[in-house]
């Protein structure tokens, strides 16, 4: 009888102490993974859509993207301001063509396509810090 009293004893103290170990208390309670942060200002902004001919603004670091269908090519009449890419497909994906504003300045871009593949309209770009 000694020996199932000690055995329970026992058994009963150890349940007392894993549930003291589960303790939700603000002083004993630790985290293993840190809270995310969300700041109140965020640096990436959307492409802005370029779809016709027109006069714009832009901010260095801004994106331009092309979305007028049947586009062969861009160009731009200064590289020190817009920075292009062309239109393409990796096989999986079909990609407009655009460009990245990288300096400040003024610049044109130019848009072509269709069959004749000749300029379809232009962008004037005013690009700012």
């Amino acid at each position: 009888m000694r020996k199932t009293h000690a055995v329970l004893t026992i058994a009963g103290l150890s349940v007392m102490l894993a549930v003291a170990g589960c303790s939700s208390s603000a002083s004993s309670h630790t985290s293993s993974s840190p809270s995310p942060t969300v700041s109140g200002t965020s640096s990436v902004l959307p492409p802005i859509p370029i779809t016709k001919s027109e006069n714009i603004t832009a901010k260095v670091g801004d994106y331009l993207n092309v979305t007028t269908p049947n586009v062969t090519r861009v160009s731009t009449n200064n590289a020190k301001v817009l920075d292009v890419s062309q239109p393409h497909s990796d096989g999986s994906a079909q990609f407009n063509g655009g460009a990245k504003v990288v300096g400040p300045g003024k610049a044109t871009l130019s848009v072509y396509g269709g069959i004749t593949n000749l300029e379809m309209y232009s962008v004037t770009v005013t690009a700012t810090n």
